[in-house]
């Protein structure tokens, strides 16, 4: 019902700390990363909340989520959104995680065919 709140909300958090690191000119490799974490998280969130959409879980009026209709939708909704959206942001975080960590060895084994000290 909710599980897109989860990465919407890290989504939010990863652009305001991207703003940060550039108005302070924090440089590292995970930082020049950021933008790729932060289009996964908002994809992957636009995703799911039109599959909600579809199917009537969430509407375009207030109170948006259906399940605020019912107290014992609230609860489950709720429970979706600490189980599988939690579960849902760390894993889109770890493959990202992966993702950096692969581009860092494709750069020394990069550098070491072109001769460089690492």
């Amino acid at each position: 019902m909710g599980c897109f709140v989860a990465p919407v909300t890290e989504a939010v958090v990863v652009s305001v700390a991207k703003k940060v690191c550039a108005k302070k000119g924090i440089q590292n490799v995970y930082v020049e990363h950021l933008d790729t974490l932060e289009k996964c998280l908002y994809g992957g969130s636009a995703l799911l909340i039109v599959e909600h959409m579809y199917h009537g879980e969430v509407v375009p009026w207030y109170p948006f989520f259906t399940a605020m209709y019912n107290r014992a939708d609230m609860i489950a909704m709720f429970q979706e959104i600490a189980t599988a959206g939690v579960a849902m942001s760390v894993l889109v975080t770890l493959a990202w995680v992966g993702y950096v960590h692969f581009q860092i060895a494709q750069a020394k084994r990069t550098r070491l065919s072109a001769g460089e000290r690492v």
